[in-house]
């Protein structure tokens, strides 16, 4: 189901989904709502809330990971959040075809910056070690897309009707 924005925008299945900040509620709600006045991009300690799509902030993980510190949450004066009390979000990370370790090169970055070990690699024989996602432990802060050579990360939601259903 395509929202209204995006089919005018020609934005089909296969283009990449905005990563809205944490706590929003639905896609939609937040489309609808946000005012973009741009205070939880100016409130922002890890400087990683982007002006997106039609202006509306959307993280960016190229430029660091998420500490869910709340201070965006907290500077909006819109009702676009669920309790803070919550999970953030249910984003989760995917890894690529693009790896290193998966095209036989030793590199486990991501792994090292993962703070919550939900990344680990497994030995193989003959072969270099590969990487092992354990989706449970994911948090969806991104440290590990940034310091990927090859930008192998990506994020999906893992709770389709969240942003699906309501939006996209």
């Amino acid at each position: 189901m395509l929202s209204r924005r995006a089919l005018l925008k020609a934005k089909f299945s296969g283009s990449q989904q905005a990563v809205r900040l944490p706590w929003v509620r639905t896609e939609l709600e937040f489309t609808d709502n946000c005012s973009r006045c741009y205070d939880c991009i100016s409130k922002c300690s890890e400087k990683i809330i982007v002006k997106g799509d039609g202006g509306f902030p959307e993280i960016d993980f190229n430029r660091g990971e998420c500490s869910f510190c709340q201070e965006c949450v907290r500077s909006c004066t819109e009702d676009l959040f669920s309790s803070l009390h919550e999970e953030p979000w249910s984003l989760k990370a995917t890894i690529g075809e693009q790896c290193l370790a998966l095209k036989k090169v030793v590199c486990v970055v991501c792994k090292e910056q993962c703070e919550t070990e939900a990344i680990s690699f497994t030995p193989k024989v003959g072969s270099v070690a590969q990487p092992v996602l354990a989706i449970e432990l994911c948090t969806g802060c991104g440290a590990c897309v940034k310091p990927c050579p090859t930008n192998a990360i990506s994020f999906n939601y893992i709770n389709e009707f969240e942003h699906r259903e309501n939006g996209e």
